[in-house]
């Protein structure tokens, strides 16, 4: 009985990281598509590390555990990572520099443990920690698009995406809560979330160059 138990919860720790792979991999070739697909400025959306964090979110959203939603999150990025540079590599023959894998790899484990543990509380936290879920991925598709318009002088052709960027943010707060009263709390949240990510955006400017 004990070893049927073992051999079910092994079963299904394999299988939670292979959907966790396969969805990052299949992610990261759609937005190689995607870049080709979508008109000027706007391919800059297929390539926003940011969307990536949309399935990472409801990935971890699935696990049980906090740690489990962090391994997950975290092998769901590496799976869009490799599946994103794998097909521009090997497929569109196009070459990328090891520093930029290597950077965006590292940031795939810090976005993996943030956003997997997030969708864990959207999904199974309880009053604030619920509300703390939803405003990160809401508040980061904000942060983003107010980044733009802080560095207006590199990104004035972008200010359209950003706007739209600043929407979606918001519109994922009120689709995530069930409620006005929950809709609020979470809208409250984003201040703290979009204060700390302009500050990683500010750490990440520094390090991309």
């Amino acid at each position: 009985m004990i070893h049927s138990v073992a051999q079910r919860q092994t079963m299904k720790l394999w299988k939670s990281i292979f959907f966790s792979v396969v969805i990052g991999i299949v992610v990261g070739i759609l937005t190689v598509l995607g870049q080709g697909i979508l008109p000027g400025n706007w391919n800059s959306l297929a390539n926003s590390g940011t969307v990536w964090l949309i399935p990472t979110f409801f990935i971890g959203a699935l696990g049980s555990r906090k740690l489990t939603a962090a391994i997950n999150g975290i092998l769901s990025l590496f799976g869009m990572v490799a599946g994103y540079y794998a097909y521009a590599m090997l497929i569109q023959d196009v070459s990328h520099s090891l520093y930029y894998i290597l950077l965006w790899t590292g940031a795939a484990v810090v976005g993996g443990i943030i956003f997997g543990i997030a969708g864990h509380l959207w999904r199974q936290g309880r009053s604030w920690w619920r509300h703390c879920g939803s405003a990160l991925l809401g508040g980061v598709f904000i942060t983003e698009g107010l980044n733009l318009f802080i560095h207006i002088d590199d990104y004035r052709h972008m200010l359209a995406v950003g706007v739209v960027e600043i929407i979606v943010g918001l519109g994922l707060v009120l689709v995530l809560e069930r409620t006005n009263r929950a809709r609020g709390y979470a809208l409250l949240l984003l201040l703290p979330v979009i204060i700390l990510g302009l500050i990683g955006y500010q750490v990440l400017r520094s390090f991309a160059g």
